[in-house]
C-alpha cells in the first residue's frame, strides 16, 4: 500500500498510530491481541454470533485489558465485532447481502486498477512477477492444509492489483476492508475445499490478462471468479 509509514502502519486492515508499536522488534500488546481474535474470526474458530470479552482474551494472551479494549475497536472498526459496553463483543454475521456488496467494492476497485496499470505498461513486469508469487504462496498454503494461509495470501493477491490505483484513499479503504474479504475467502475454501485448485487457476487466468493488457478479458474473468467461487450468481 502507498500510505506513509512514518504517518499509519496498517496489519490486516487495522491501522496503528506509531505509539500504539512496541519500541521493539516484536508485535506490540494492540497488534498481538487484534491478530489473536481477527485470526479466530476469520477461520471461523469464532463463529457468527459468539459472545467474547476483553477479561477473556486478556487472560488468555496474558496482557491488560487496555491493550485488548484498543484492539477490539478496531476489530469493530474493521467490521469483525459488534461492541457492548460493559457486556462484551458479538462477532459479526455475513449474510448474503454484505458478502455482494463486498464483491462490489472489490470488482470496482481492481477493475480500475488494471485499467490505469495498462497505461503504464513498462510496470506489468514488475506486478506480475510478484502476482506469480502470491499465486505459489496460495498454492503452497493449499497444499499445506492451511486455510487461513491461503485465505489472506488471496486477498493479498486481489489487494497488490488493487494498488495499482496509486490512490491513497483507496489504498486506506480497501485494507480497512480487508479481514472481512479475507474471512470471505475462507468461507469459500471451507464450504468447497475441491474447488480451491480452481480458483487458483482461476488466478492464473487473471494474470495472463493483465500481463497481455486485456482489461475487457480480465474484467469478464474476474466477475466470473467472484460470482461462481461466492456463489452470488447476477449480484455483481
Amino acid at each position: 500500500m502507498h500510505l506513509s509509514t512514518g504517518f499509519l502502519a496498517t496489519l490486516g486492515g487495522m491501522q496503528f498510530s506509531p505509539v500504539s508499536r512496541s519500541r521493539g522488534t516484536g508485535p506490540s500488546a494492540v497488534e498481538r491481541a487484534y491478530s489473536h481474535v481477527a485470526d479466530a474470526i476469520i477461520s471461523g474458530e469464532l463463529a457468527a454470533s459468539a459472545l467474547i470479552t476483553e477479561g477473556d482474551v486478556a487472560a488468555s494472551l496474558g496482557l491488560s485489558r487496555t491493550p485488548v479494549r484498543e484492539a477490539f475497536l478496531a476489530l469493530e472498526s474493521a467490521g469483525l465485532l459488534r461492541l457492548f459496553p460493559k457486556k462484551g463483543a458479538i462477532v459479526t454475521a455475513v449474510d448474503d447481502i454484505e458478502t455482494a456488496e463486498l464483491l462490489q467494492v472489490r470488482m470496482l476497485l481492481e477493475t480500475k486498477a488494471v485499467q490505469l496499470l495498462g497505461e503504464r505498461p513498462g510496470q506489468i513486469d514488475a506486478v506480475d512477477a510478484e502476482l506469480q508469487t502470491l499465486i505459489q504462496a496460495q498454492t503452497d498454503a493449499a497444499a499445506a492444509g492451511d486455510l487461513l494461509a491461503y485465505a489472506r495470501a488471496d486477498h493479498r493477491f486481489h489487494a497488490r492489483i488493487v494498488d495499482e490505483t496509486h490512490n491513497r484513499v483507496i489504498d486506506e479503504i480497501y485494507s480497512r476492508l480487508g479481514p472481512r474479504l479475507e474471512r470471505l475467502v475462507h468461507r469459500v475454501a471451507v464450504r468447497d475445499p475441491d474447488n480451491i485448485d480452481r480458483l487458483i487457476a482461476e488466478h492464473r487466468l487473471l494474470a495472463e490478462h493483465l500481463r497481455v493488457g486485456d482489461t475487457a478479458a480480465y474484467d469478464t474473468a474476474l466477475r466470473a471468479h467472484l460470482e461462481s467461487g461466492h456463489r452470488v450468481p447476477r449480484m455483481l
